[in-house]
């Protein structure tokens, strides 16, 4: 698998695209390329905060140059976006997860987001 990196006006115009394809399109999602020292959940590849009631989201995706070169898969910005957007369908009903089912939902999503890119890639 290769890397599928992009520059931050390129990440954004994805983000509209897959608004589209989630039916988030009446979201303003503000998308950004962040330096590993600037995101909240440390040893993250991607992060998502929501704001439901104004139906705003904040997502970084960690900047290529502070990926770690250890991970099992290259980098892949365009799967990190349709991850953490997907967790605004869901926020509601895990903001609050911890421990086995907060794992369990990354892995859900995980599989979900890696089924959509599959279908939409071919």
């Amino acid at each position: 698998m290769n890397p599928v990196i992009y520059t931050e006006d390129e990440l954004r115009a994805k983000c509209a695209e897959w608004q589209k394809i989630l039916r988030l399109q009446d979201w303003d999602v503000r998308v950004s390329i962040v330096r590993e020292n600037q995101m909240l959940t440390k040893e993250s590849n991607a992060e998502i905060n929501v704001n439901v009631q104004h139906k705003l989201a904040r997502l970084r995706v960690i900047d290529p140059i502070d990926y770690h070169p250890d991970n099992l898969n290259p980098q892949d910005m365009e799967k990190s976006l349709v991850h953490e957007l997907l967790h605004i369908h869901l926020w509601q009903f895990t903001e609050e997860l911890e421990g086995a089912l907060q794992d369990a939902e990354e892995q859900a999503l995980n599989m979900i987001t890696d089924a959509l890119i599959k279908l939409y890639r071919k």
